[in-house]
């Protein structure tokens, strides 16, 4: 069967956690060797975006499920179904267009994610399990984040992505950046033009 691969990291966490785009690629390539299918054109990487986001807003996974869509592909293949998506819903949106075009889907540690079937209630239940207890381990660690930016904060470190225009974070602090003409106040949301910063 000819499948198109594709993986995806939210984050530099998950490199360190050992499931980075270099391992789900390897993991898709042993499993189609494995079971005799053929890779498409490429593995498609969707890096720096969420599992929550629907699949026009994934510019890898549009171009993978357009493989399917063109017969181009007859399924497509990930290394865990969170891989596709973080949500619910946007897994059950995604496995639907999967299939509305005649395609099927494959994780490398499950085989296919089959088709609802009349016959066995189930086979969505369990898969909606997944599901959920992959948007539940998503939100944790959103809280967990948010939770050690507080704490940070508390401690008087800056805790709040991007420092504005004019200033850099350095060893959790703000501080000017002396290469920047431009000046701005990161507690007054103002630079000194008096204009607000975005």
């Amino acid at each position: 069967m000819r499948l198109v691969g594709y993986i995806r990291v939210s984050t530099d966490r998950q490199v360190e956690d050992g499931f980075g785009l270099t391992v789900q690629e390897k993991m898709i390539r042993a499993w189609c060797r494995q079971h005799d299918h053929a890779l498409g054109r490429a593995v498609y990487r969707d890096e720096g975006y969420s599992g929550t986001l629907p699949a026009p807003e994934r510019p890898a996974l549009a171009d993978a499920l357009s493989e399917v869509e063109d017969c181009l592909a007859e399924g497509v293949v990930v290394g865990r179904l969170d891989r596709l998506a973080r949500r619910l819903v946007t897994q059950e949106a995604i496995l639907a267009q999967v299939w509305k075009s005649g395609g099927r889907v494959f994780t490398t540690d499950q085989g296919e994610i089959l088709q609802d079937d009349p016959e066995d209630p189930m086979r969505p239940a369990m898969r909606q399990m997944m599901g959920v207890f992959s948007e539940v381990e998503h939100s944790m660690i959103v809280a967990r984040l948010r939770a050690g930016r507080k704490e940070k904060a508390v401690q008087g470190g800056y805790a709040y992505g991007a420092p504005p225009c004019g200033w850099q974070a350095i060893a959790g602090e703000l501080v000017e950046h002396p290469a920047k003409a431009s000046r701005s106040d990161p507690s007054s949301g103002t630079t000194d033009s008096g204009r607000l910063t975005p």
